[in-house]
């Protein structure tokens, strides 16, 4: 899905919890080639790129991927994806010993351990950095408490949200962060709004998808 002008909303199925459900990165047109924000599960590239050949796109072009925070389902191919394309990684300096492998995964357990390849971390984001797309400046929004150095990306010119996890769209609604999935909920409720002082006409999330929501809906999200 085009949400806007050069910005694609993918869609791949994907099972989480033993669910079937369907994951949502993006890719972004930039004058270098595709930006992807996130990238799929462990063993997912081939879904990836069948998901980018459904908009005649090409995973090949892809020279960056901004990984919004270490969960399985945003990096878990990561390592796959830059042996393919020789893609810079983009990731909060908190997120990058996780997306490393210095640092083991927030939620990985004893009863379900999560190990993804460690993949270098080229540049280290902190939020306010832009990003030259097709669509005008993309700006990195830190948006911590769904996982450590969680971001979120904003689109001023097309007042577009692409919140990561930071949000969520249940039954065509957006939603703020799911409780059983967030370790620092209060830290995530303060991320929910910082989105509120942003000028957004509708929004994307990675689970989801896209819903004509924006600034007011975000702001009768937060607790009162």
């Amino acid at each position: 899905m085009e949400l806007v002008d050069g910005v694609y909303g993918l869609r791949i199925g994907a099972t989480l919890g033993g669910n079937r459900t369907t994951i949502s990165p993006v890719a972004v047109e930039t004058s270098r080639g595709l930006l992807l924000v996130d990238v799929g599960l462990p063993g997912g590239v081939d879904e990836l790129e069948a998901a980018l050949d459904a908009e005649g796109l090409d995973l090949g072009d892809a020279w960056a991927v901004l990984v919004t925070h270490q969960d399985l389902d945003h990096a878990g191919c990561l390592a796959t994806v830059v042996e393919r394309t020789d893609a810079a990684v983009f990731t909060h300096e908190v997120a990058a010993a996780y997306v490393e492998g210095r640092t083991e995964l927030v939620k990985s357990t004893e009863e379900r351990p999560m190990e993804p390849k460690p993949t270098p971390v080229d540049v280290r984001l902190v939020g306010g950095e832009s990003f030259a797309t097709r669509a005008g400046p993309m700006n990195v929004v830190a948006t911590p408490g769904h996982a450590p150095g969680h971001v979120s990306c904003y689109f001023p010119e097309e007042r577009l949200l692409v919140a990561g996890d930071a949000l969520n769209v249940v039954n065509g609604e957006l939603v703020g962060p799911r409780e059983d999935v967030t370790p620092d909920l209060e830290t995530a409720w303060e991320s929910v709004g910082e989105l509120a002082s942003l000028d957004v006409r509708h929004a994307f999330c990675f689970h989801g998808g896209y819903v004509e929501q924006g600034t007011d809906r975000i702001r009768a999200l937060l607790p009162s």
